[in-house]
């Protein structure tokens, strides 16, 4: 597709001409699982148990031998020495405890080519969540090394296209073309491999009687809530799921400026409609991105210069004693 079929088109100046109105009522409803988070550090936490347990068995054990001997000096040095261990555990199994959850959504504006007073558009909607958590612990944290020295943030945006038609006349909407995402169902949350050359479209009649779309998967690619339901094992296991509608204000313009901020051109997000509604069947037209594979291809390659190739890593332990070389690694990339 050469970049003539579409022109990106100001968020303002659509609002002037449109209305903003349209755009939300075009966004994508979606829907959330509350189990979606970061490994916990449950180490931590069995640990914090085993040592105030020990402390309590220690006090105790300590008044029941008192008149025989008790070194007050010894005992106050023992419970304090306990307690910061204590503290220092539950603090790091509370900021590993975390949720990822939508924060915002980000929109730009396309316009195609027009037929007779009608113009086509594509709205991109980017859904921000706070964060995404690979199923394997030991490629988390490699991923969010990748992230914090590549990318600079911890965010992840998946993408969501709509297409429209709009009366340019009257100024009104003519039709609702359908939705074109990455489509994940069928596969279990955390599938370690998902595929990110899976996208599909839809019209827009399948999101009618509140058939909203939801997360998927671990990357936050989508699925319909009616094909959820059919999967039993994952509606109950990742319940509840919370629905996420978008209003003027958490719908926000996506801005150049702001992209240059997070390293879009590093991410594997391609900003241009991928679909030309004007030529026909939209069911049957393709689309592959070539960067589909990119932060995973990366991430690989870290793994087999430091790690080695032939080595099944799945813990945190497992590469403990590479984490900084592969942090200078990223930071060196594109530097």
């Amino acid at each position: 597709m050469s970049d003539s079929d579409w022109s990106k088109v100001d968020f303002q100046q659509f609002i002037n001409e449109y209305g903003n109105e349209v755009l939300v009522d075009m966004a994508p409803v979606i829907l959330y699982s509350k189990k979606d988070k970061e490994h916990e550090a449950y180490n931590s936490l069995i640990a914090f148990f085993f040592i105030a347990g020990g402390v309590l068995i220690y006090i105790a054990s300590t008044y029941f031998l008192a008149p025989i001997f008790f070194n007050l000096p010894l005992f106050i040095t023992i419970i304090a020495i306990a307690t910061i261990i204590d503290i220092l555990l539950i603090v790091n199994y509370i900021k590993t405890n975390v949720y990822i959850k939508p924060l915002e959504c980000w929109l730009e504006i396309f316009r195609g080519e027009s037929e007779n007073n009608y113009v086509f558009y594509c709205f991109t909607y980017y859904p921000i969540f706070s964060g995404k958590c690979h199923p394997n612990a030991a490629k988390n944290v490699i991923f969010k090394l990748y992230q914090e020295q590549v990318l600079k943030s911890k965010i992840d945006i998946p993408q969501i296209e709509v297409y429209i038609k709009l009366n340019s006349q009257d100024k009104k909407l003519h039709k609702k073309i359908g939705y074109f995402l990455q489509y994940g169902e069928g596969n279990s949350f955390r599938d370690e491999r998902i595929d990110l050359n899976s996208w599909k479209f839809f019209t827009y009649q399948k999101s009618e009687n509140d058939n909203f779309l939801a997360v998927a998967n671990w990357g936050h690619q989508f699925e319909w809530k009616d094909d959820l339901e059919y999967d039993f094992d994952k509606l109950h296991e990742y319940a509840p799921w919370v629905i996420q509608r978008w209003n003027n204000s958490n719908l926000k313009p996506l801005k150049g400026d702001f992209k240059t901020s997070i390293n879009w051109d590093l991410r594997n997000i391609d900003s241009l409609p991928k679909l030309k509604p004007w030529e026909g069947d939209l069911e049957l037209q393709e689309y592959q991105n070539p960067n589909a594979n990119k932060e995973e291809s990366l991430i690989n390659e870290a793994i087999k210069k430091f790690v080695g190739y032939d080595r099944d890593i799945k813990r945190i332990k497992d590469i403990k004693d590479q984490i900084l070389a592969i942090k200078s690694y990223f930071r060196d990339l594109y530097s």
